[in-house]
């Protein structure tokens, strides 16, 4: 019985609410003219159930003295509503449609622009010696394959000079195969320091060794770091400068493991940064980390992009967007669908004001702002997709009340209105006038 009563109580709460009430009338008073009103009216838009009468509970719009229809199977606890079009406007009820749309997988991210980590040049000495001169002094210089970067002077390679000439000298006053294999030999060794091929020639021709060794560049491309200084003393294992070919580029990005199946090598990509707001730029996945970052639950996945302008620097911030098509299928938006863990249900308009619940089966996937129905729906069919948890309580609010009116004992009962407080409350005490007493004594 207290169950039936706070059922019924919370569904009035929700009767004043619908119908625009704000506040009511003091305890024990009723507006005039509202008995004759209520004469008039009868019976008509009160709630009641068998062996209960319940005067008080109308609610415009919704007709609540018809049993509640039997649901659709899956959806137990559950009831068909009727609301009409003033309540539906006051509660906000939108609806949206089931419809067969392409189901794109997107998925959004931000990445770091880096520089392609193939096109990097570490510049090494591979002698000794001290620096003379710089050829290129700053970073951010732009440099072409063979252009000299900085010169040496190393007394090991003044004395490979003068090997290269003894041998030279040796091979051609006695020619023996033994005197070429030296000769040879210091050649290569030459070689083998990065001299140039154009200057061991002019040293065989002229005879004349040379002062300096200069290092030249290995790439076309951008100084990004320098790290010799004239006067500088240096060696085989001192990286003096590093230089990268920005023709292309790298954008470091991470995504959630979960978002792994979505994602595959040479994937089209589109790239914006803020640098370039109008662009949106196209790149291709060209790695994907084989782990996992286990505190974040991230991998990493390189972008590839083309950067012939040289307008991408690394450091920039950029927007990723991935999009995985996979095919066609029926889909509704992401709130008509009320998941309760257990089931999801959808409220499914039969007519302009009847509502009906679906037990729906969803995909895994969320596309957008839309779910993939896969059972419960079918094209065409327009869904509650605003208001809907309001259409849900009363739902279950009927379903619950005529549950209860088979229950033992619920046979016969009466719910007779709320008798007014004064009728029910004594009246404040009132002071009475107590006679003055005559004062007889002597």
């Amino acid at each position: 019985m207290v169950a039936a009563i706070l059922v019924l109580s919370a569904g009035g709460a929700i009767a004043l609410m619908a119908s625009g009430q704000t506040t009511s009338a003091p305890p024990g008073t009723r507006p005039e003219g509202q008995d004759q009103h209520a004469q008039h009216q009868g019976n008509r838009g009160t709630a009641s159930m068998p062996g209960m009468d319940m005067p008080g509970m109308e609610m415009p719009g919704m007709d609540m003295t018809k049993t509640p229809q039997s649901a659709p199977a899956g959806t137990e606890g559950l009831s068909t509503v009727s609301i009409g079009p003033p309540i539906q406007q006051r509660i906000g009820v939108t609806l949206g449609k089931a419809q067969v749309t392409p189901l794109v997988m997107r998925i959004r991210t931000v990445g770091i622009v880096r520089p392609n980590e193939t096109t990097l040049a570490h510049v090494h000495l591979k002698t000794e010696g001290w620096v003379t001169k710089l050829f290129v002094s700053f970073t951010g210089q732009k440099v072409k394959a063979g252009d000299p970067l900085l010169a040496i002077y190393s007394p090991a390679f003044f004395a490979a000079q003068r090997e290269f000439l003894i041998a030279l000298q040796a091979a051609k006053a006695t020619p023996s195969p033994d005197q070429q294999i030296v000769l040879d030999a210091a050649r290569r060794r030459l070689e083998l320091w990065d001299v140039p091929q154009e200057e061991i020639e002019s040293l065989e021709k002229t005879g004349k060794t040379l002062t300096a060794l200069t290092l030249r560049s290995p790439i076309s491309g951008t100084v990004l770091e320098k790290k010799a200084f004239e006067g500088q003393y240096v060696a085989p294992q001192d990286e003096l400068y590093l230089v990268a070919d920005l023709s292309t580029v790298w954008v470091q990005a991470k995504i959630y493991e979960y978002e792994l199946p979505h994602i595959e090598l040479n994937m089209t990509v589109a790239v914006m940064l803020p640098a370039f707001p109008d662009r949106e730029l196209v790149g291709k996945i060209a790695f994907i980390d084989p782990t996992v970052e286990e505190p974040s639950r991230t991998v990493g996945v390189r972008i590839e992009l083309p950067n012939d302008q040289n307008q991408l620097k690394p450091g920039m911030f950029a927007n990723i967007l991935i999009s995985h098509q996979m095919g066609q299928g029926l889909t509704v938006p992401s709130s008509a669908v009320i998941r309760t863990g257990r089931r999801d249900i959808a409220y499914r308009a039969e007519s302009q004001d009847r509502f009906v619940p679906v037990l729906v089966v969803i995909s895994p996937f969320q596309f957008e702002d839309r779910f993939q129905v896969l059972q419960g729906l079918q094209a065409g069919d327009m869904v509650v997709t605003s208001a809907n948890f309001l259409i849900d309580s009363e739902s279950r609010l009927r379903a619950g009340a005529s549950s209860m009116a088979g229950m033992p004992g619920m046979e016969g009962m009466q719910m007779e209105p709320a008798q007014p407080e004064s009728a029910t409350k004594p009246g404040p005490r009132t002071r009475e006038a107590v006679p003055a007493i005559e004062d007889k004594s002597p």
